[in-house]
């Protein structure tokens, strides 16, 4: 099995640039649990004991590059929101997914 580092090599180095910033994006993007967080004006304290979970399983999460539908959900759901979920393919009017939020915590 080829190692990341690698399979990395074998691209231009404007190409690993490109993955670098989309990457960077998609870190950036996860933060967006810090945000909801933030803009719910709870500590990291007060959504874990929402939650019933540690102070430092939120902060971890909130570091983290990925995360579960399912823990999103829950953690929506701790701060009294919901999610919706809009896939937009091409040539097709965009699905919409709404009040599952239920059925994954």
């Amino acid at each position: 099995m080829i190692s990341y580092e690698e399979k990395r090599k074998q691209f231009s180095p404007e190409a690993q640039a490109r993955i670098d910033e989309g990457a960077q994006e998609i870190r950036q993007e996860m933060r967006i649990l810090r945000f909801i967080r933030e803009a719910s004006g709870l500590s990291q304290d007060e959504l874990a004991a929402r939650l019933d979970v540690g102070q430092s399983y939120i902060s971890r999460l909130e570091r983290r590059d990925n995360i579960t539908l399912a823990t999103l959900a829950g953690i929506a759901k701790a701060l009294g929101g919901s999610i919706e979920i809009t896939i937009n393919l091409p040539h097709q009017t965009p699905v919409k997914f709404t009040g599952f939020d239920d059925l994954l915590t």
